[in-house]
């Protein structure tokens, strides 16, 4: 009899291997993940060599993971299994009672890494200051970094300010900076803080991007000793709020916990009650194009979900803005930048002839400082939202490719 039952699991077993065997084979393979938001793995080449070496097996363990049977849905039941058992850390996310979604802590302090970067950005300093122009620095508050409140008092908060303070205090001294994370917990309470970010994701809203705005620009004005270019501009009065509250938000942290984490978001932009949006000049990647194939197109198409990129606008490699009501005296600023400035875009173009948005994270097949020399800056900003060791991001001088 327990021959007979052994015989029995190991066919139900086989069974099961080459049912989802042969369900892996006929069914279309996934390019992407949606989920994920990255590309699945596809089958590997049937190579003599990748046998021989061995590679073969590594290359089909990944496709077979990336393409199991319902894979996202035996991923949600894990996800609300460990949430069940009272796990703190779901994938790397803690996820609070009410619904603040933030990463597990980081408390890598690569100090040589950083020191690097730092070097990198003196020397594009003292580049621009040959060129006679001028170079700022600005820490934009990243959620994870500006937010470690949101964790239990039992977890040990992250390195991020260690990091931080150490990148800026590497600097060359002479380097005007604006560190707004320090800025933020000045001016706000963690309560009023809540009302700055997305619960679900990890970038700003629309409040905290108009308030990072408002500090960005009063903060380049005192630098320069001028008043901005259009006051009424940093006014909230002089905005409409939209909100598209009958949509679904898909905040970045959500999407990595397979969209388990069900909660209200602020799905809002400002728009300027003048309509000056109306009047820019867009180009991307040299070639115009419409305001609203740019700027908040969640407001201009019929698609059910809500993202950050379409509340505002989306990484581009090179996006310039021209506001021709300051022709005459505006000046033309570059802005080196990362995804927290997609919520800026619009908003500091009020305040500038033309507004050039440069992503290094887009541009690693092409020299930063030969883009500056083909064109007329007046000022370049670097805005990142807390400083990396990727030293990539720093390499100005030749194509990080």
């Amino acid at each position: 009899m327990k021959k007979i039952t052994n015989l029995l699991v190991a066919f139900g077993f086989l069974s099961m291997i080459f049912i989802i065997a042969i369900y892996v084979v006929i069914t279309p393979n996934r390019e992407t993940s949606y989920i994920e938001n990255r590309s699945l793995a596809a089958p590997p080449p049937l190579e003599k060599e990748q046998f021989i070496s061995g590679g073969f097996m590594g290359q089909f363990e990944n496709f077979f993971t990336d393409q199991f049977p319902l894979r996202d849905e035996w991923l949600k039941a894990y996800l609300h299994l460990q949430s069940s058992l009272g796990k703190t850390f779901l994938m790397g996310y803690y996820v609070s009672d009410n619904g603040w979604i933030t990463t597990e802590p980081k408390h890598s302090y690569p100090k040589s890494e950083l020191s690097k970067g730092a070097e990198k950005v003196s020397e594009l300093y003292k580049r621009l200051e040959e060129k006679e122009i001028d170079f700022y620095y600005v820490n934009t508050p990243h959620k994870v970094s500006n937010m470690q409140f949101l964790l239990p008092e039992y977890i040990e908060r992250g390195a991020y300010d260690q990091v931080r303070n150490h990148f800026l205090s590497s600097l060359d001294e002479d380097i005007p900076k604006l560190d707004m994370i320090e800025q933020f917990n000045k001016t706000y309470t963690e309560a009023e803080m809540k009302n700055l970010f997305f619960k679900t994701d990890h970038h700003w809203n629309a409040k905290g991007a108009f308030k990072g705005y408002q500090m960005i620009v009063n903060w380049l004005a005192e630098q320069q000793n001028e008043e901005p270019a259009r006051p009424d501009a940093l006014q909230v009065e002089s905005y409409e709020e939209k909100c598209l509250p009958d949509k679904d938000f898909v905040g970045s942290f959500n999407r990595q916990l397979y969209l388990t984490i069900d909660t209200v978001e602020n799905k809002c932009a400002y728009t300027p009650k003048d309509q000056q949006y109306n009047d820019y000049v867009v180009e991307i990647n040299g070639k115009k194009s419409a305001v609203e194939d740019v700027y908040g197109r969640a407001f201009h198409r019929e698609e059910e979900e809500v993202y950050y990129s379409t509340l505002h606008t989306r990484d581009y490699r090179e996006m310039k803005i021209t506001n021709p009501d300051l022709e005459k005296d505006g000046e033309r600023i570059l802005i080196i930048k990362d995804s927290y400035a997609n919520a800026l875009s619009f908003l500091l173009a009020q305040q500038f002839y033309e507004t050039t948005y440069y992503d290094p994270r887009h541009n690693r097949d092409r020299s930063l400082l030969n883009y500056i020399d083909q064109h007329d800056f007046d000022l370049v900003v670097m805005m990142y939202n807390d400083p990396s060791s990727d030293g990539a991001i720093y390499e100005y001088a030749e194509p990080t490719n």
